[in-house]
């Protein structure tokens, strides 16, 4: 006998509903898993792509991008398409969430790893996004 596949319902496909439906509690819970926490830290200080990512928290590229997928769903990081690449940014916010995710951001401040991370971020991104805008108006030039 072999079994058919049903359709997924589109509803099926999100992890967490839109950010405005997620409590207050798991909108915190979602954001303190940590591997998620240290992505979300990174960005926070500098916009990267995903292998600058990749390269700074030594994270295996699907690991990555399920967590900055995650983030985006919650509306904490956004994606600007930079063909052919894609840099994820904070994404600018306003209300109790917001603040939140600030105090968030702030309490990992002064933890070294976190701190390290955030370095590392900083320099990644200046360098590699220098060369890969000049890299992509080379091409189109």
């Amino acid at each position: 006998m072999v079994r058919s596949k049903l359709p997924t319902p589109a509803s099926a496909r999100y992890l967490y509903p839109p950010m405005a439906l997620l409590t207050t509690a798991d909108f915190l819970v979602t954001l303190a898993e940590p591997t998620r926490l240290r992505v979300l830290n990174c960005v926070a200080a500098a916009p990267l792509f995903v292998s600058d990512l990749v390269a700074v928290l030594g994270l295996p590229q699907p690991t990555v991008s399920r967590h900055l997928r995650v983030l985006r769903e919650l509306e904490v990081v956004r994606d600007l398409p930079l063909p052919p690449f894609v840099l994820y940014q904070l994404a600018p916010s306003s209300g109790p969430r917001a603040r939140l995710l600030r105090a968030v951001l702030d309490a990992v401040r002064d933890d070294a790893p976190f701190a390290a991370d955030r370095l590392s971020a900083r320099q990644c991104s200046r360098s590699e996004l220098h060369a890969r805008l000049a890299r992509t108006d080379a091409d189109a030039g």
